[in-house]
């Protein structure tokens, strides 16, 4: 008797019933929707020796911060896989590792397993996370050769595969491209929280905010809330609101859905960078000339990455974390973050102590006022900063703090040569009041009444009772 088959044609070692629950609750996991874990429980139930259920759902219970449960599945899974076949066995070794905090041993085992089976989604979905989070300097130029090299395997009519190849292309500013490759996903499968992901990142890169906004708010209404992914999705709406100068707006969206708390599904380590990014760009944007106002949410971030990610070690949970530290004031807090990095940096971890530490360091001058101290640090590791993890819109969190420092800490000629290279990549209303600033210190004051006019221009619409708003319409007055 044949074996039944995943959603890529590999065959799966179980009953039809418990594949097509195990199917079900893969299709939920990659396109980002609900029912991911009563779909493998499902599968589980009909199948308790199914491998790769307890292997897929171990991975989703490590996503959610749930670490104990996700390794007694791998362990599991393990045991079980003695009587499956070689792919299975491999899927379930790189899954395994993942989930019992052994990460480190998966790369190997993905590059063999996707040279011999090309298309086992998410294995492939896996040396996504590996390499997003742990690839280096080179990772984004990675990441496209790698779906460039597997487009022929998955064809022009795979709704996940074509998503995450946009995504791939958007990170190398292929802007052109990744939205071809984006609409053709949302026409194959409307809702497909990637694909919604993708065509966000597409609109920001090309600072067509208004239009993002549109399209996601649009996009959102048939998504459900609960779902994980329903939170960073917010996120990126709310970077729209804020490009557009309407912060109220967008911190009401962390208070909704961003905010730890907030989101019971979401990923753990997402629930950090979001939640401390959105509050820390608010900080830099609403405090032009001083420190601002705390938000209340600082000490629930600064808790959730204590509690899910108690070592450090986990580069891009470790500087978010530092965020909500900085902002709080709380030197203890931060002097235990950089001893864990140390500790780290002993145990072998690559960029604990040439990157992570000093990232942390400077969003701690940041926080107390240093903003010599702040620039200096954050631009001695502006090239390494792709390698903490994220996508060019998380990051652009670290070179707009990079620019506030050099301004506010009088390194006008720096600041403007920063600027400039933003600018040169599309005008913002935010850079064009930094430009301003950066001229007015230059005491070009005709030029920077010109700069500020055009920013209040394009904040036509914003909100005019935010700090930074209030100090753009009086410089441009």
């Amino acid at each position: 008797m044949s074996l039944p088959n995943d959603a890529w044609g590999l065959p799966l070692t179980t009953s039809e019933e418990a594949a097509e629950a195990y199917r079900q609750g893969v299709d939920r996991m990659l396109s980002y929707t609900l029912g991911v874990d009563e779909a493998l429980g499902r599968a589980i139930e009909l199948d308790p020796d199914f491998a790769l259920a307890h292997a897929q759902l171990g991975l989703f219970y490590l996503f959610r911060g749930q670490g104990k449960r996700a390794a007694e599945l791998a362990n599991q899974a393990h045991e079980l896989a003695e009587h499956v076949t070689p792919r299975e066995q491999r899927h379930v070794a790189i899954l395994g590792a993942t989930a019992r905090g052994k990460g480190s041993q998966a790369p190997a085992l993905i590059d063999e397993h996707l040279g011999e089976t090309p298309r086992d989604a998410p294995i492939l979905m896996q040396w996504f996370g590996a390499n997003f989070y742990g690839g280096g300097v080179e990772k984004r130029e990675r990441m496209l050769d790698k779906f460039d090299s597997l487009a022929s395997a998955y064809g022009d009519d795979d709704w996940w595969f074509l998503s995450w190849h946009a995504f791939a292309n958007h990170e190398m500013d292929q802007l052109e491209r990744a939205r071809e490759l984006v609409q053709q996903s949302l026409e194959l499968r409307r809702q497909n929280g990637q694909a919604a992901h993708a065509m966000s990142h597409v609109f920001f890169e090309e600072h067509d905010f208004g239009g993002g906004s549109d399209f996601l708010g649009d996009w959102l209404t048939d998504f459900p809330e609960r779902a994980g992914f329903y939170r960073h999705l917010t996120w990126h709406q709310a970077l729209f609101l804020l490009a557009n100068g309407k912060r109220s707006d967008a911190l009401a969206l962390h208070d909704e859905t961003i905010r730890p708390g907030a989101d019971v599904q979401g990923d753990a380590l997402g629930g950090v960078a979001d939640a401390a990014s959105l509050l820390w760009r608010c900080r830099l944007h609403d405090s032009v000339g001083g420190n601002g106002t705390e938000h209340p949410d600082w000490r629930a971030i600064a808790d959730l990455a204590e509690t899910a990610f108690p070592r450090p070690g986990t580069a891009w949970v470790d500087v978010h974390r530092a965020m909500a530290l900085a902002a709080l004031g709380d030197e203890i807090g931060l002097g235990k973050l950089l001893d864990g990095l140390e500790e780290a940096a002993e145990r072998g971890h690559t960029t604990a102590g040439s990157v992570v530490a000093p990232v942390v360091e400077a969003l701690a001058a940041f926080g107390h006022g240093d903003y010599e101290a702040a620039a200096n640090g954050l631009a001695e590791v502006r090239e390494l900063l792709v390698t903490l993890g994220g996508s060019n819109a998380q990051r652009d969190v670290f070179e707009e703090t990079l620019v506030e420092a050099r301004l506010r800490a009088g390194q006008t000629d720096e600041a403007m040569e920063l600027l400039q290279e933003r600018l040169d990549r599309g005008a913002t209303a935010r850079d064009l009041f930094r430009w301003g600033r950066a001229q007015t210190a230059k005491s070009d004051l005709e030029e920077a009444k010109a700069s500020f006019r055009r920013a209040s221009e394009l904040w036509a619409n914003g909100d005019l009772d935010a700090p930074e708003m209030r100090a753009l319409q009086e410089a441009a007055a």
